[in-house]
């Protein structure tokens, strides 16, 4: 080992733990730009600070060209003198390098220092924080400079800024800009959505984190350019990021279950998206209500357009008209349709015995298809005994009992109904038929006794 190796191996450490300590300061000050750039934007400023000037000053005293020689007179001297200068070169370049390290760094810190006003959250604390340390730190640096000279000025300086610009840095704002879709709603109006898709992803750029974007971008790929695996792939990359809760990812895949079945009728791709949730969210409230939603999913895609075609089954419903047959019309389907229907329901009723919706079409299709309207009757005592049933729901059961008893001329078992219709919702049209038709059935009995009684007479006068 040379003479002058100790040198600038303490020279290359030195070096290194200032750009270790510079770089530190550095991410943290430029936090909200992200890690990836803050750390390339450091690189391109060390290098051209520091690594530019050691290899100049390096390469200048080396003494390439005989019109350049050695910049140390010292080593300028050996050169000419035919002796081994290499060593006399490496041990005075190491606190030559020093010297230049500790000054690249107090200007790396100056740097960081003055950009700090311009994102404080309150000026004047920044301005009483540098002012203390700038007291607290004088007979330091008056020390240092004393003692060391000029080659004391840059440890001076670094002395000084390092802690000044330590203590200010919580006084940064350091929350990330809002992202705005508003141009992106404004293109999308105008039926501009590649344009619109663009500056979502700039938003999103700047936030990426932020679930309106990631939201709004995949609504554009499944609803405007119809690219559904797209929109999934946009939804689950939303869904693995850290920071998103159960409540937006539930969102996020709910909304995707509602594409698959509006936009391609594909039960299947919505039933995934479900499963997802239960897999990503086990035990939670999220994942029972998407196993519900599961339950109630159809499972291929013949079956979901055959729920979505109307059918137009005849309901009964209280009426005026006495003279109505005593049985329900004949069937509009096929007693095998309405069977197959029956079977349906009652697998989904196994699932879920709480679905009201299907609970309902269940009775429907009992009375008016399959002519069980006692078992109807009874699905519909079930609904009624269900709770926190809304009070329309609860008056139109009510009256489909009153009107299935009445079509079977069940007139006793139908006017308790309708008194209850009267007396619990007096304010619903249903009460309103109920009492005209209790109206209608008094008069009726009044009408059938004065008949039998005129019919005695006679015969007594016989």
């Amino acid at each position: 080992m040379t003479a002058g190796a100790p040198s600038i191996l303490a020279a290359m450490m030195v070096l290194a733990a200032l750009v270790m300590l510079c770089r530190h300061y550095w991410l943290l000050f430029r936090e909200t730009a992200g890690l990836e750039a803050a750390a390339t934007e450091y690189s391109a400023w060390a290098a051209k600070g520091l690594g530019i000037p050691v290899l100049l000053w390096t390469t200048l005293n080396t003494g390439f060209s005989s019109w350049m020689p050695p910049l140390m007179p010292a080593v300028h001297r050996a050169r000419d003198s035919g002796g081994d200068w290499v060593p006399l070169l490496l041990a005075v370049l190491g606190p030559s390098l020093i010297v230049l390290g500790f000054f690249w760094a107090a200007a790396t810190f100056g740097w960081l220092l003055a950009l700090t006003p311009l994102k404080a959250l309150y000026r004047a604390d920044f301005c009483t924080v540098c002012i203390c340390w700038a007291l607290l730190l004088s007979p330091l640096v008056w020390f240092l400079v004393d003692h060391a000279g000029v080659s004391g000025v840059g440890p001076a300086l670094l002395a000084w800024l390092w802690p000044v610009t330590h203590f200010t840095l919580p006084l940064i704002q350091t929350d990330k800009p809002l992202p705005s879709y508003s141009r992106a709603v404004a293109k999308m109006k105008f039926g501009k959505y590649a344009e619109a898709e663009w500056e979502v992803i700039k938003e999103l750029e700047k936030c990426s984190d932020d679930v309106e974007g990631w939201l709004m971008l995949a609504e554009l790929y499944a609803v405007h350019f119809h690219d559904l695996p797209e929109a999934d792939r946009t939804i689950i990359e939303l869904c693995d990021q850290p920071n998103v809760s159960g409540a937006q990812i539930a969102l996020a895949l709910h909304r995707l279950a509602d594409w698959y079945l509006k936009l391609a009728d594909d039960p299947r791709g919505a039933r995934r998206a479900m499963e997802a949730i239960c897999l990503r969210l086990p035990g939670s409230y999220f994942a029972r209500e998407a196993q519900q939603r599961l339950s109630r999913l159809p499972a291929t895609g013949e079956e979901l357009r055959e729920l979505r075609q109307p059918k137009t089954i005849r309901l009964p419903a209280l009426s005026d008209a006495l003279d109505e047959p005593a049985e329900p019309p004949a069937p509009q389907v096929s007693r095998e349709e309405a069977t197959r229907q029956m079977n349906q329901l009652i697998a989904r009723l196994k699932q879920d015995p709480n679905d009201v919706a299907t609970r309902e079409t269940f009775a429907r299709l009992l009375a008016e298809q399959l002519r069980k309207t006692d078992v109807a009757i009874e699905q519909l005592k079930l609904l009624l005994a269900l709770p926190g049933q809304p009070e329309s729901k609860v008056a139109e059961w009510l009256c489909l009992m009153a009107a299935w008893h009445l079509r079977r001329r069940e007139t006793a078992a139908a006017v308790p109904i309708l008194e209850r219709l009267v007396h619990d919702y007096p304010q619903s049209s249903q009460a309103f038929a109920a009492q005209r038709r209790l109206y209608l059935l008094e008069m009726e009995e009044r009408l059938r006794r004065a008949s039998q009684a005129r019919g005695q007479g006679r015969a007594a006068g016989a």
